[in-house]
């Protein structure tokens, strides 16, 4: 694929995002961008280390530690002491942070089944393996 699509795509990103926001398919949402993407990394990856949650999320390792202060604070993720070093921490998810990315998930998945309906299914289907593959080419796995 050239480069000359990514500015197109940034486009479609940024109207989906809109459309998503008009539909208040996020409501209540109250955490920033970084403690979402944070929360979601312990959900999907963890329990992390501090420093492989920052990289996770493309963060330094102090905007990571204020990140997870504050879920820690809301109740969403808690430190421990790692099982194979004892100076070391790792964050894991509590139930709370679960039920909230939980939660979130569903929100976005009830907005986004309006225009997915229009789609055949075969073409939401690839939309969905296409965008997962994308992920993983920016993450380089």
């Amino acid at each position: 694929m050239t480069a000359s699509v990514a500015p197109e795509l940034v486009e479609a990103f940024e109207r989906l995002t809109a459309a998503v926001l008009r539909r208040r398919g996020l409501d209540g949402e109250t955490l920033p961008p970084t403690q979402r993407v944070a929360l979601a990394a312990v959900v999907c990856d963890g329990p992390l280390r501090l420093r492989a949650l920052a990289e996770r999320i493309g963060t330094t390792d102090a905007t990571a530690s204020r990140t997870v202060d504050a879920l820690e604070a809301a109740g969403f993720v808690a430190r421990d002491v790692a099982p194979d070093d004892r100076r070391g921490i790792v964050v894991r998810v509590t139930p709370a942070g679960t039920r909230r990315l939980e939660e979130r998930r569903r929100q976005f998945a009830e907005t986004l089944e309006a225009g997915l309906a229009d789609l055949p299914t075969d073409d939401a289907e690839r939309l969905v393996r296409l965008l997962d593959d994308l992920a993983r080419a920016l993450d380089g796995r």
